[in-house]
């Protein structure tokens, strides 16, 4: 069994240097254990290509053979398969977990060559492979912020693993010399004690890469469609991942910004409002905070005065408060020198755009309530209210609220429920995550 301790060093390179807290979170992705192992399982069989890019150095390796030295050196090392069939987390309360990768197996091809240091000068060559099957890789993993260099940004990495096997086999073709015949058992025993020390590393190495690169697209600034001036903050938060009671909690920002003005914070107490991780069986959940839907309406009002109408001009940003089976948008507008306070009932729609891997989060809207603040005109309530339904309906869609997603994700699959107690909306998961990927 070989122990490593692992620190994986990553390059920032977002562009946007906002720094993010814990007051921050406005998105947050709960899963289950099971949820956790087999999304964990499926990012890292879609990343399998990356296991297999892995540079291993050449090794280099030294025996006495009478009064010569022979030097046997291994090249062009590279995994050929890599099977990877389970893969459990038992989550501990805080930010550790445990981490098992199970009967995985792995082929890795090389050539070698042989090259005798005095006379007669013999060199041999040839090339050759290591198998290894009923692997077994278990270790504790924990995640960090790098909160001063690059805001936002979460790297996973073990804290301590180990590798074992139930068997390990080594291959060599070739070596047709007297020198390499005599000194093959030598060469083998040497391939399995130092060679795998270094393959075991690379190993950890690779699969902690792999692991990041299952957050990476969650780690990100997304511009809006249309609106080439307003993004989507989802770089993590401070605090990165907590998991409890078999429940892991991942907390983005999700916050909607004119990129020119990051400094414009929509800051309002429901921000801080804690949340119950353990509420559902389902593998999935995803929960969007209240207060990140007034954010987004506050931003596309305020740079771009994009629920304002032909008629009428909208005095402050909308708000909306989440109910049972509905929310209730707030909207006061300027109509033919009257203000008119407006409320409408808000039915949640999602709907998922494969193309880009986002998921659009909207409402349609149907008359509830009104109140004519000043008349000093005529003004034709029906109307307006018709006209700023009928407007808020079709720009909603792009100028509310977008989910990025991993292309083994359907959000389709998922169904959408008001929490009108932790004002969130949640995204609930099929019962059982499959990942489609074989």
């Amino acid at each position: 069994m070989l122990l490593y301790i692992l620190a994986e060093q990553r390059n920032c390179e977002l562009g946007y240097s906002k720094i993010l807290g814990p007051q921050d979170t406005a998105q947050t992705t709960t899963a289950t254990r099971r949820g956790a192992s087999k999304f964990m399982l499926c990012g890292i069989k879609d990343g399998f290509g990356a296991v297999m890019d892995i540079i291993i150095p050449d090794q280099h390796m030294s025996f006495d053979v009478g009064v010569s030295q022979v030097d046997f050196t291994l090249s062009d090392i590279k995994i050929a398969d890599l099977q990877v069939p389970d893969i459990q987390f038992d989550l501990n309360d805080g930010q550790q977990s445990q981490m098992s990768v199970l009967n995985c197996s792995v082929v890795i091809k090389f050539q070698w060559r042989l090259q005798q240091q005095s006379y007669p000068y013999i060199n041999d060559f040839g090339s050759g492979k290591i198998m290894v099957t009923n692997g077994e890789m278990k270790g504790v993993v924990n995640s960090t912020a790098d909160v001063d260099q690059c805001p936002g940004h979460m790297i996973i990495g073990f804290v301590r693993a180990s590798i074992d096997y139930e068997s390990l086999q080594v291959q060599l073709d070739g070596g047709d010399s007297w020198l390499f015949q005599s000194i093959i058992n030598l060469v083998l025993s040497e391939i399995e004690d130092e060679l795998m020390g270094t393959l075991t590393n690379v190993l950890l190495k690779g699969f902690i890469d792999l692991i990041n690169n299952v957050f990476e697209d969650n780690r990100r600034v997304v511009e809006f469609h249309g609106y080439p001036d307003i993004i989507k903050d989802e770089r993590y938060t401070s605090g990165v991942f907590t998991s409890s009671a078999g429940y892991v909690a991942l907390r983005i920002s999700g916050y909607v910004y004119n990129k020119n003005n990051l400094k414009d914070d929509f800051v309002t107490p429901q921000k801080l409002n804690p949340f119950t991780l353990n509420k559902f069986n389902n593998d999935f959940q995803i929960a969007i905070h209240e207060a990140a839907i007034n954010n987004a309406f506050y931003t596309f009002h305020k740079y771009n005065n994009t629920y304002s109408g032909p008629t009428y001009q909208v005095l402050e940003p909308p708000t909306i408060k989440f109910m049972n089976a509905a929310g209730v948008l707030s909207i006061n507008v300027l109509a033919n020198n009257s203000e008119v306070k407006l409320r409408f009932i808000a039915k949640l729609q999602h709907e998922n755009d494969v193309n880009i891997e986002r998921c659009y989060v909207f409402f349609t809207f149907e008359k509830y309530e009104v109140e004519v603040v000043s008349e000093n005109s005529v003004i034709n309530v029906e109307q307006l209210q018709n006209e700023v339904i009928s407007h808020m309906n079709a720009v909603i869609k792009y100028a509310a609220y977008q989910l990025s997603y991993t292309h083994f994700t359907d959000l389709n699959e998922y169904t959408h429920m008001f929490d009108p107690i932790e004002r969130v909306i949640r995204f609930v998961g099929p019962e059982e995550f499959i990942c489609p990927l074989k």
